[in-house]
């Protein structure tokens, strides 16, 4: 057997214990103004890569954990932290984002975000964001569906924040 090599490696062994996490590509926009990128959600996490522009990269990284409301307990909300790269403006994609997808998703997010415009305007600024908005929409929309086919984790598995 080769170095590394399992005979039956994680992402097997998980989908062949019906814990397979959903791992999928998104992109929306045009030209210097698209964002792409990655997800991966598990029944109680998703993590997505949220890159675009001239130049992707890592700027931003924002963990989101969903509560309830302080305010109304019977609504949705997310207690957000941010780590943001040095000179960087992304924490201010990076935690709407995660703190949107966790509300929306109830599921413990990360989102790490990279997108570089060189000399962006407003008008560029406002088109990244509205792109990522949809980039949102999408995710939501898969995870959802993902959520109502996924397995329930087996007895005795740590629970999340759900």
């Amino acid at each position: 057997m080769r170095s590394g090599a399992f005979p039956l490696g994680p992402a097997r062994r998980a989908a062949a214990e019906g814990l397979a996490p959903l791992h999928f590509e998104f992109a929306e926009g045009m030209g210097r103004h698209r964002v792409w990128g990655t997800a991966f959600a598990s029944r109680d996490g998703l993590t997505v890569n949220l890159v675009g522009g001239d130049w992707p990269h890592i700027g931003a990284v924002a963990i989101s954990i969903p509560r309830p409301s302080l305010a109304n307990p019977r609504e949705r909300s997310a207690t957000t932290s941010v780590f943001t790269v040095l000179g960087h403006k992304e924490d201010e994609l990076a935690r709407p984002v995660a703190a949107g997808l966790a509300q929306a998703l109830q599921r413990t997010t990360v989102v790490v975000a990279g997108i570089h415009i060189h000399r962006a305007r407003t008008a560029d600024i406002a088109k990244v964001f509205e792109n990522a908005g949809r980039a949102v929409e999408v995710i939501i929309a898969r995870v959802k569906a993902y959520g109502e086919r996924a397995p329930r984790p087996p007895k005795g598995y740590p629970r999340g924040t759900r």
